[in-house]
């Protein structure tokens, strides 16, 4: 792969997994918020998704592309892994831990990210992520008030 190889199918390709992301937290949260729990389906879509940001990464690594190709897409696939690590196979109730703290940094990290690399990719890009983000954090807020968070 040379420099002037166009990689906007997957810049495109992170920014949609980034919204899609955030669309179905907003889901998971607006489940909650009707007595729901989390389905265990959301397991195998980030499994999924830890699949192709590797990819991402690894393509963007190969062609020498610019840092934030590499690292944004790599922080989101950690926290991925580390979610469904925890959550999806030691089904381990580390919310109510210290590790907390380092998840939720970990998360915002990674999405903050992402609407970095969405805005580096294309303006209309980053602001479509930034108002999909934007969506979960209040989906976020209207499930702490309608059943709280532990």
């Amino acid at each position: 792969m040379n420099k002037h190889t166009n990689y906007k199918r997957i810049d495109l390709a992170v920014v949609l997994l980034a919204n899609l992301m955030n669309i179905i937290i907003v889901v998971i949260f607006l489940l909650r918020s009707m007595g729901i729990q989390r389905l265990q389906v959301v397991g195998w879509v980030w499994a999924a998704f830890i699949l192709v940001l590797s990819a991402v990464v690894v393509v963007n690594v190969r062609a020498k592309r610019a840092w934030w190709a590499v690292v944004l897409p790599f922080l989101l696939a950690v926290f991925l892994i580390v979610e469904v690590a925890l959550d999806y196979i030691a089904k381990y109730d580390f919310r109510s831990t210290i590790l907390l703290g380092p998840y939720l940094l970990l998360y915002y990290v990674s999405i903050m990210g992402m609407i970095g690399y969405s805005f580096l990719t294309e303006k209309k890009y980053g602001f479509i992520t930034l108002v999909t983000y934007f969506l979960s954090q209040f989906a976020a807020f209207y499930s702490y008030l309608k059943v709280g968070h532990g």
